[in-house]
């Protein structure tokens, strides 16, 4: 572990702070096991990602501008979702209007990681993760996109008792893709169920992802197919011993 780390600011996704807000506190807890500080601008909302997906510009923009203007300062800004950050670091520069507008947006995004990204970077964890049981990496779209699943390997191979599996890459989407669930109910559900097939084959009793909206669909779907399995985000398993 890294001597001395500067504190960080913590940009957690709506859908975490409304569903999932355990594993809000997941991350909490581990910084605070790291012993580095941190802060949590309580003005956050929405970073814009189902609006741009829907191709609102108008409510994307005016999303993003509200992120740059809470988000100003320095130090890094931790966000534990993949796409979620894709979204700040990919589109973000797109949206700003005056060249001015464009590098304030570049100075803040620059600051904007993954949580598994910046942790991987710190070095082996002062406390060794417990977990016995085989589960599936699950690897969304967006963290394939942004490249940080390697990260995600490193941190859970210090995780005594875990073996991690993986599914074929012929399985690019579990069928949530944001809006598209809503847009293709049927075809979503289909992909999820030949997804969460191919994940049960491998020997897995659950997932693990640093995605934890994928989630929203992939529940549903194992429940509507009898299949018991769990669901983690990263954050929930590195809090494990």
């Amino acid at each position: 572990m890294k001597m001395n780390p500067e504190p960080v600011t913590l940009f957690i996704p709506c859908f975490i702070d409304q569903v999932y807000p355990h594993i809000g506190q997941a991350v909490v807890e581990i910084l605070t096991r790291l012993g580095i500080g941190f802060q949590y601008p309580e003005e956050q909302t929405c970073c814009g990602q189902f609006a741009l997906t829907l191709g609102d510009k108008d409510t994307g923009r005016r999303l993003a501008r509200h992120f740059i203007k809470v988000f100003e300062g320095s130090g890094p800004i931790l966000c534990p979702s993949a796409s979620c950050t894709l979204t700040v670091r990919r589109d973000y520069p797109d949206l700003a209007g005056s060249p001015e507008a464009r590098q304030q947006v570049r100075a803040v995004i620059s600051r904007v990681l993954e949580m598994s990204e910046w942790l991987a970077t710190q070095g082996p964890l002062p406390w060794r993760p417990q977990f016995k049981g085989v589960l599936a990496l699950h690897r969304s779209c967006k963290a394939r996109e942004l490249g940080v699943l390697s990260g995600a390997a490193q941190l859970l191979a210090q995780v005594a008792g875990l073996k991690i599996t993986t599914v074929s890459p012929y399985f690019t989407c579990c069928g949530f893709g944001g809006v598209f669930k809503a847009q293709h109910p049927d075809l979503a559900q289909a992909m999820g169920e030949a997804y969460l097939e191919a994940v049960v084959t491998t020997g897995a009793t659950g997932l693990v992802s640093l995605d934890a909206s994928c989630f929203l669909h992939l529940k549903d779907v194992a429940a509507s197919r009898g299949l018991e399995l769990d669901f983690y985000h990263l954050a929930e398993i590195l809090t494990r011993n």
